[in-house]
């Protein structure tokens, strides 16, 4: 029998060896998975447990959203990782989750499972869970493909210039209000991308937190700038501790879509990459958002698992 205690700050450590123990081919830092937890606004509800089994820890269940007032539908995301030697008590755990999340008004629960965790993806069916959408994750062998993604890049660096938009990275910017520039254009990017639970945009103060994540390194975030607008961003993710290195975030203006400005970002991102020694990167994206998946496909990322999305009434 599993019982639950309230998380604190501390566990993110636990967190990230019990997903690390679930997918070894996906190793989490654990400075990255407690900066994951303090990146939240101040009224979003976050309700984090770990799981014991004869006190010791077995696993972690949560649970958040943002404020209510601010979503159109009562989605509430729910999250249950135990070791792979103590999941006969999944079901114990959704049925604590679930039933916080029904006493905090929930209408609709969100969970998740990797494409090739097929135990999972059952217990979340039989509970009366839905498939919803897909994510597709891809990974690219630099090594394999660099000489071409040097082409790709030079051919992208000129027409760039053909259209005055600048390509650098942020910490090179001079404008004292790219910070802001890049939280808004972020957001209108944000609000383009498929999603089945709707974007509630988060505060500056929050977007900020973004920049402490161990591995994002401002010499390491390329942005597009066309005159005094900022127009792109692309960054990865390089865990200090354990971990793939990982696409964390591109978007680009809606006014420059369509001109080669986030394949000229994605290059840079890359290309800085290869001459850090990283040998392979990841990305994962929408399965609908069709733009990126042909962008993944035209710089030669392979297919990897990515994540399924399932949805159910929460009464």
């Amino acid at each position: 029998m599993l019982t639950f205690r309230p998380a604190t700050l501390h566990d993110a450590a636990a967190e990230a060896d019990v997903l690390t123990a679930l997918f070894p081919d996906e190793p989490l830092d654990p400075g990255i998975v407690r900066s994951w937890w303090e990146m939240h606004d101040p009224d979003a509800t976050v309700d984090r447990h770990m799981a014991l089994r004869d006190g010791r820890v077995v696993g972690y269940v949560g649970r958040a959203h943002p404020a209510w007032e601010k979503m159109p539908e009562r989605f509430d995301e729910l999250a249950v990782d135990l070791f792979p030697a103590e999941r006969d008590g999944l079901g114990e755990a959704y049925d604590f989750i679930e039933e916080r999340s029904r006493r905090d008004g929930a209408a609709l629960f969100a969970a998740a499972a990797r494409e090739d965790d097929a135990a999972l993806a059952a217990l979340l069916r039989v509970r009366g869970y839905r498939e919803e959408r897909r994510s597709r994750a891809w990974e690219l062998d630099l090594r394999a493909t660099g000489p071409r993604l040097r082409e790709m890049s030079e051919r992208y660096r000129a027409r760039m210039r053909e259209q005055g938009i600048a390509i650098l990275t942020i910490d090179r910017d001079t404008d004292p209000d790219k910070l802001r520039k890049l939280y808004d254009m972020s957001e209108e990017a944000a609000l383009d991308v498929p999603r089945t639970i709707p974007h509630v945009r988060e505060s500056f103060e929050t977007f900020m937190k973004w920049f402490a994540t161990p591995g994002i390194r401002e010499d390491r975030m390329w942005i597009a700038r066309q005159g005094d607008e900022l127009v792109g961003v692309s960054v990865l993710l390089y865990p200090p501790a354990r971990g793939n290195v990982w696409t964390d975030w591109t978007g680009t203006a809606r006014r420059v879509r369509g001109r080669g400005v986030a394949r000229a970002l994605k290059l840079e991102t890359l290309m800085q990459a290869i001459a850090l020694g990283v040998e392979r990167v990841r990305t994962e994206n929408d399965g609908e958002n069709a733009p990126i998946l042909h962008l993944n496909e035209e710089l030669g990322y392979v297919r990897i698992p990515g994540w399924v999305q399932y949805v159910k009434a929460a009464r």
